[in-house]
């Protein structure tokens, strides 16, 4: 995980600088997380009906193996010059496609890698790993971009395909999906059922939704945007800042991971998400950098929490059949997050991002506030991981 996120980390930074330096627009700009969005919302679902259908070593060993070979020509045409901006936003959707069929595998393959009873603490783990990179790789990244160019970093990029390949060829998994002869559609839309008729699976992806729609478009996709044009940072700040973003993230993660009991998690996830929404709040408002940098810490810490709560809980309440599917359900929020940078770079553009990020930050708080004032059901998310799961171990 560490070396993936790592690798996604140049891709991702290189993937802003590279189509900010082709545009000025924040509605243009907001086009790369349409891009990256479309791939991981048409494929997602797709990706957890195969997670829950085959061998999910293989698959994994499939995805990467064809992310090495897109970014691999990225790079190339990148470096050689042989790009538009259309050219970009294809491959760029080509390899979120195949992100969105990876992410939901290895979530559901931990479930099968260690007993239920530790679900939390592998979950922490796992993405302790990944948010390492948030910490340590950003500077690096921003170095690798201003030396050797966007294309050079999609091509250090690579190093870490190579190594995930590897890495998963050693892996041994202890349980594997039985066979099924339903379809896939009908394998989705059962998956989908399922979750809509568990209430507190269905409200952790709805905060999921609302995190990503109305929150993580401002981190993920908007703001070099941000970082360029309100705080006057290159790409050097800006990397920092993300730097400093996932400095937070491990905050979280270090305390999460050494938990012994599953407890709380619900509570975990509203406040997490409350906290989110409060400092990007707190991060729009201010042009001070130390209390911009400072929110930022903070936004990074809530962001992981919610992270590594929601995907704890889900994991200990979904059954092994139904978790490749849920996990995808999860991954819509992803695939939302970059779909809705467009209209929110539009609304930008056309209000200013000074007042787009404050006010849509200020409703994505009153969103998770409210279902938990009004309905005993979200305040009660984890009652379920205190029993026993019927199933969860079946294959």
């Amino acid at each position: 995980m560490f070396f993936s996120s790592a690798t996604m980390m140049f891709q991702f930074y290189a993937q802003g600088w590279f189509i900010l330096g082709m545009t000025s627009s924040a509605a243009l700009l907001g086009l790369l997380g349409v891009s990256r969005g479309a791939g991981m919302l048409i494929f997602s679902l797709y990706g957890g009906a195969l997670a829950d259908r085959m061998d999910r070593r293989t698959l994994l060993i499939a995805t990467q193996s064809a992310a090495f070979v897109i970014y691999g020509l990225l790079s190339v045409l990148v470096i050689t010059g042989h790009i538009g901006l259309w050219m970009a936003f294809g491959l760029i959707f080509l390899s979120a496609s195949v992100e969105s069929m990876d992410a939901p595998t290895r979530q559901a393959l931990v479930p099968l890698l260690v007993p239920r009873e530790h679900l939390p603490n592998a979950v922490a783990l796992f993405i302790a790993a990944q948010v390492s990179a948030y910490a340590f790789l950003p500077p690096m990244a921003g170095l690798a971009i201003e030396s050797i160019g966007a294309g050079g970093a999609f091509a250090i990029s690579l190093i870490g395909h190579a190594v995930v390949v590897g890495a998963l060829l050693t892996l041994k998994v202890r349980v594997r999906p039985a066979a099924s002869a339903q379809t896939v559609v009908r394998s989705v839309g059962d998956g989908i059922r399922y979750a809509a008729g568990r209430p507190r699976v269905l409200w952790v992806l709805v905060f999921g939704i609302f995190v990503g729609v109305l929150g993580f478009p401002i981190i993920s996709t908007l703001a070099p945007y941000w970082m360029k044009n309100e705080l006057g940072l290159g790409a050097g700040g800006w990397t920092l800042m993300g730097w400093i973003w996932g400095l937070g993230t491990v905050l979280s993660t270090v305390t999460l991971s050494t938990r012994n009991s599953p407890r709380h998690l619900g509570r975990i996830i509203l406040g997490a998400t409350t906290g989110f929404g409060l400092t990007l709040v707190v991060f729009g408002l201010t042009r001070s950098l130390p209390l911009a940098a400072a929110a930022w810490c903070l936004n990074g810490t809530c962001f992981s929490a919610n992270m590594i709560a929601s995907t704890s809980l889900l994991q200990m309440i979904v059954e092994n059949h139904y978790m490749g599917r849920v996990m995808s359900l999860r991954g819509i929020s992803s695939s939302l997050n970059q779909i809705a940078a467009a209209p929110l770079g539009l609304v930008a553009d056309r209000v200013g991002m000074s007042r787009m990020v404050p006010a849509v930050a200020a409703l994505l708080t009153i969103l998770i506030v409210a279902p938990a004032a009004a309905s005993r059901t979200v305040r009660t998310l984890d009652a379920e991981a205190q029993r026993p799961l019927t199933g969860a171990r079946d294959g």
